[in-house]
């Protein structure tokens, strides 16, 4: 925290109360084609609709600004803790395909960051550092925590603390994620505990929210009712 200002948070909250995405200032959407593109969707608090066709693989992505760091140098300031938090859920189907609810340190594509085998194992990494949520519609039950640091994938750990967490359509969960100053990560759904995942990315490496569902031959969609950032205030950059 800069010791200068009592601000020593740097905050950033989106309820999608707008007309649209604020895409000149924060967001990029995408999808393919057949997809969804991430939209706000006009009814009470606001929401933000996003989903995929049944074409196996495609993505919709919403992704924001990649300016976010957990730790930092010491000329900078501190940067952590870096927390991440959004409320979602799925629609239309929860059967074969991906869904990413996280950090990333790439936003320059659709590609989902990370996709989860039918068993618990990485098949496809798009990014070098992220850490998120993770769920295959084919897969076991509840969500995944999993990451990777520095190209480094780990072992990813189901989010099954006091029972499944498995998501049901229409019905909103809450995720959070808590990254310290060394690049270490805690994992909470619906402000509840499950898993640290120690090591988990190169905490000075710059990150972004990324949101991403991919079809795994069935049309699938979600809704996003808010994302919330928050991390120190930096020092001197150059």
């Amino acid at each position: 925290m800069a010791i200068d200002t009592s601000k020593g948070k740097v905050k950033f909250f989106d309820d999608f109360t707008d007309k649209a995405l604020d895409t000149t200032n924060w967001w990029t959407g995408r999808s393919d084609a057949g997809g969804t593109t991430p939209v706000v969707l006009l009814r009470h608090g606001g929401v933000v609709q996003m989903g995929v066709d049944a074409t196996d693989d495609d993505v919709s992505s919403l992704t924001g600004n990649v300016e976010w760091a957990a730790g930092l140098t010491s000329a900078q300031g501190s940067g952590g803790p870096l927390t991440f938090e959004a409320r979602l859920c799925l629609v239309t189907s929860l059967a074969d395909g991906e869904t990413f609810i996280g950090l990333s340190d790439d936003s320059a594509t659709d590609e989902i960051p990370a996709v989860i085998s039918t068993t618990d194992t990485y098949t496809a990494t798009a990014a070098t550092d992220f850490c998120g949520f993770g769920y295959n519609g084919a897969g076991t039950a509840s969500w995944k925590a999993m990451a990777s640091k520095n190209g480094t994938d780990v072992t990813m750990v189901a989010c099954n603390q006091m029972g499944a967490t498995t998501p049901v359509l229409l019905t909103y969960q809450t995720f959070k994620i808590v990254v310290n100053e060394d690049g270490d990560a805690d994992f909470y759904i619906d402000g509840k505990w499950h898993v640290r995942l120690d090591n988990a990315i190169t905490a000075t490496v710059l990150m972004c929210p990324h949101i991403d569902i991919q079809s795994g031959g069935t049309a699938r969609s979600m809704y996003i009712d808010y994302v919330a950032m928050e991390a120190g205030r930096q020092g001197v950059t150059t």
